[in-house]
């Protein structure tokens, strides 16, 4: 119940952010001629929608995620400090103005392992939905 709050404030950008980019991306793959295509034979709304638009749409949606989430861990840093929780922004801090260079170090490359493993994931999700972007 505590992290309702710091929560919603963390991710309230992000969910608009993401749901202006997946709207903007279906507009766009809805006015493509396969789309028309599809329709005038007769496939089912829900099939269209799910099976074709949504599943060309999702890669520019699953990049601004893969962006944001590098964001979002910058954001905790501020949240737990703004909301006094104790987390790995909370250590960051004090050991950086206490100058303590291990626990920085390790927070560092704790941090770059896990963007580099969501890029990674952020990439074998778009070569599942999209069998073009596999070959490059």
């Amino acid at each position: 119940l505590g992290l309702v709050l710091p929560v919603l404030a963390l991710v309230t950008g992000t969910i608009a952010s993401t749901a202006q980019q997946v709207r903007g991306a279906t507009i766009d793959v809805l006015r493509q001629d396969y789309v028309r295509t599809l329709r005038s034979r007769g496939v089912s709304k829900s099939s269209l929608l799910f099976r074709h638009v949504l599943r060309n749409a999702a890669p520019p949606a699953l990049t601004v995620l893969s962006l944001q989430f590098v964001g979002l861990l910058g954001g905790a840093i501020i949240i737990e400090k703004v909301f006094a929780l104790p987390g790995i922004g909370s250590l960051a801090v004090s050991s950086t103005i206490s100058g303590d260079l291990p626990p920085i170090l390790g927070l560092v490359v704790g941090m770059v392992v896990l963007v580099v493993l969501v890029n990674l994931l952020i990439d074998l999700a778009t070569g599942w939905l999209n069998p073009k972007a596999r070959l490059s």
